[in-house]
């Protein structure tokens, strides 16, 4: 544990950790579970199997497929940061390969935001044969955001971490 950790302090931060790590995961699976529930993958595989499938249940799946695209990059944010958790849990704190991970993280909230303004509204447009016009939530203009701070900060992170080697190295 860094310096300035008391024993209580490192007891209660490898506690907090592990207690984030297992809410990760549960989200995750949460999250994948909810989104094959209410995603039209079950209902499009019995009608396939069934051979009723037509286009609407394709055309259906498709277009869940595509609003879930976000969804995913969100999934793979908090599965990452579950990994960080655990490390932390170990008491692996400030080390690179957290704050690479920490930089993933971000990087992955900023993808599903951008795909949320960028991507999937002209993709659902094209799907249900309907003009395109831009319209964007507030909500995923902020997540862009956040999510490039937070992978600013993995990366400044992993800089302040190789400069304080080299300086370590000189003394």
């Amino acid at each position: 544990m860094p310096a300035g950790f008391t024993p209580a302090q490192e007891r209660s931060l490898k506690h907090q950790a592990k207690l984030l790590q297992f809410t990760a995961t549960l989200v995750v699976i949460a999250a994948v579970l909810n989104f094959l529930r209410i995603g039209g993958v079950f209902p499009f595989l019995f009608a396939a199997v069934d051979g009723s499938g037509g286009g609407d249940e394709a055309a259906a799946l498709l277009r869940n497929l595509v609003a879930a695209i976000p969804t995913f990059f969100y999934i793979g944010a908090v599965w990452i940061a579950g990994g960080i958790f655990a490390r932390v849990g170990q008491g692996e704190i400030f080390t690179v390969r957290n704050s690479r991970a920490l930089a993933m993280v971000g990087g992955a909230v900023g993808l599903g935001a951008a795909s949320a303004i960028v991507i999937i509204p002209p993709l659902l447009a094209w799907i249900d044969g309907i003009p395109y016009r831009f319209e964007s939530a507030p909500s995923d203009m902020l997540l862009a955001v956040i999510g490039g701070l937070i992978q600013m900060l993995g990366f400044t992170h992993a800089k302040a971490g190789a400069i304080r080697s080299e300086l370590d190295e000189i003394i």
